[in-house]
């Protein structure tokens, strides 16, 4: 009896235990927390943003602002320079005229650059040679005449005497222009003219010369490598019979030195300023949204 007791209150234990387990089984698949953290992971997987990404336009971009503010900083020193330059010019352009050296050191031709010079000699016509066809002041073309000019003192140079119209580009038709006799020059000092691109080879077999290469036209007639540019401060009435008779005339006595330093460095602190926008603009658009992904 007491066996059969015994065996009916092991049974009845196993029992509540195994209803006790399927209580608890039941509580945690209905329980909500579970349910919450499920779904907060499902949504972070499904709805994570993308990263921005940075190509090699974007990382282009990022420099060309500093390297434009770079430039337009350098324009602004070269821009110092020049006017420093162009007024230094200017101050010796004014001085006196001073007697040209009888040997002048290549070393030093820079300091006399628009100092005005004055010599005494006569012209050899026959080595005439003609610059051109150039345009004036007032746009018309013509020609420059270089003519080689012995001096007193037993050297040679060479004179750019000025402009004349191209009607008068042979010697016949203008007589009055071959100066004989001693004459005094009064000019600047000038050494190669810098050729630009579309300036052609001179032809020197067909006696064409485009631009005056001083060296060779020096070699040429055996006179020192330095050319003087006559200036001419007369009236434009004047300027004009002399034209009409085929003397040459003269260049203005100005400094004709370009200075576009300041639209350049505008140029390129206008691109920094662009740059800098775009490049604002770009970091500050948000990354795209996120694409939705179907749950399985």
């Amino acid at each position: 009896m007491l066996r059969r007791i015994g065996q009916l209150g092991l049974a009845s234990g196993r029992q509540r235990c195994q209803n006790s387990y399927k209580l608890v089984a039941a509580k945690r698949l209905f329980s909500t927390e579970t349910t919450d953290a499920a779904a907060e992971t499902t949504v972070k997987e499904t709805y994570r943003a993308k990263q921005r990404k940075f190509g090699v336009g974007t990382a282009l971009l990022c420099t060309i602002p500093f390297f434009t503010f770079y430039l337009g900083c350098w324009q602004v020193q070269r821009l110092r320079w020049k006017v420093n330059y162009i007024q230094t010019l200017e101050d010796r352009l004014h001085r006196e005229a001073i007697p040209l050296p009888k040997r002048i050191n290549a070393n030093v031709l820079d300091e006399y650059e628009y100092r005005k010079v004055y010599a005494k000699g006569h012209y050899r016509h026959d080595q005439e040679i003609l610059l051109g066809p150039r345009t004036r002041g007032d746009g018309n073309a013509g020609y420059f005449v270089i003519t080689p000019f012995e001096r007193d003192n037993g050297t040679t140079i060479l004179v750019k005497r000025g402009w004349i119209s191209p009607d008068k580009k042979d010697q016949k038709l203008r007589p009055e222009s071959l100066e004989t006799g001693e004459v005094e020059v009064v000019g600047l000092i000038r050494v190669n003219e810098e050729r630009n691109t579309f300036t052609p080879d001179n032809d020197i077999k067909g006696n064409q010369w485009y631009w005056a290469d001083v060296d060779t036209i020096a070699k040429m007639f055996n006179t020192q490598p330095i050319m003087v540019e006559r200036v001419s401060d007369l009236s434009p009435s004047r300027e004009y019979a002399l034209i009409e008779k085929g003397i040459p005339v003269g260049r203005s006595p100005t400094v004709e030195v370009r200075n576009h330093h300041l639209n350049y460095l505008i140029t390129w602190y206008s691109l920094s300023l662009a740059t800098s926008v775009m490049l604002w603009r770009l970091l500050r658009k948000p990354p795209a949204r996120p694409v939705k992904i179907k749950r399985i």
